[in-house]
């Protein structure tokens, strides 16, 4: 069976960048990160105009590399309905980064719950026994954090942004947006494969994912 090839070569209409991204490396307009340096991605489209009759969509990716460089891929539509010409293109662009990057930041995080060691999501705090989750003990105290475990988690998505919150204490949780806080969109697709097969049980147990 022939091997599907994520290689991605494009010049965008809009914004008029040149994208390349294969297993090696991710160029914007000759300006290169290489894929195994990247440290963190977000990415997201938004609608642009009034509430209930936005005009056109946005699309925005942005990467960044273990010395804090970035690259930004942005475009926009002059319209909004399903499946235009520039969502395929988005599509297209993110399976190249999900082929070549993403997969392997969801692999680095799963190998630091493994060794039981934790990483920072936006101001959340992830490791093997739970998240950090803050919360107000009365309405005008002081805002507590403490680890929930994974056994006591739900999460969701609303309006863009990755809610995590206690099933026993509505009132402890967190909020990460996907398009704003570097890699909520990988912890997004980390916890729907943890809440799969077992795994954040395992997790508890300290047993290995």
């Amino acid at each position: 069976m022939q091997q599907h090839n994520f290689d991605v070569d494009i010049q965008l209409p809009s914004s008029n960048q040149k994208i390349k991204i294969n297993k090696d490396t991710i160029e914007v307009n000759q300006s290169k990160i290489n894929c195994s340096e990247v440290k963190a991605i977000k990415y997201g489209v938004s609608l642009i105009g009034p509430v209930k009759k936005p005009v056109r969509k946005e699309y925005k990716i942005d990467i960044l590399d273990k010395n804090d460089k970035t690259l930004s891929i942005s475009f926009s539509s002059s319209k909004v309905q399903e499946m235009l010409e520039e969502d395929h293109t988005y599509y297209y662009v993110m399976s190249g980064l999900w082929q070549y990057v993403k997969k392997g930041l969801i692999s680095s995080f799963i190998d630091t719950l493994n060794n039981h060691e934790s990483f920072n999501i936006g101001h959340t705090n992830i490791n093997h026994d739970g998240v950090t989750l803050s919360y107000k003990t009365w309405w005008f105290g002081k805002i507590k954090t403490e680890v929930t475990p994974w056994s006591d988690l739900k999460y969701y998505l609303d309006k863009g942004n990755l809610n995590i919150q206690s099933l026993s204490n509505g009132k402890k949780k967190a909020q990460l947006s996907l398009h704003n806080d570097w890699n909520a969109v990988v912890l997004n697709t980390l916890m729907h494969y943890l809440w799969q097969d077992n795994r954040k049980q395992k997790l508890a147990k300290g047993e290995k994912i």
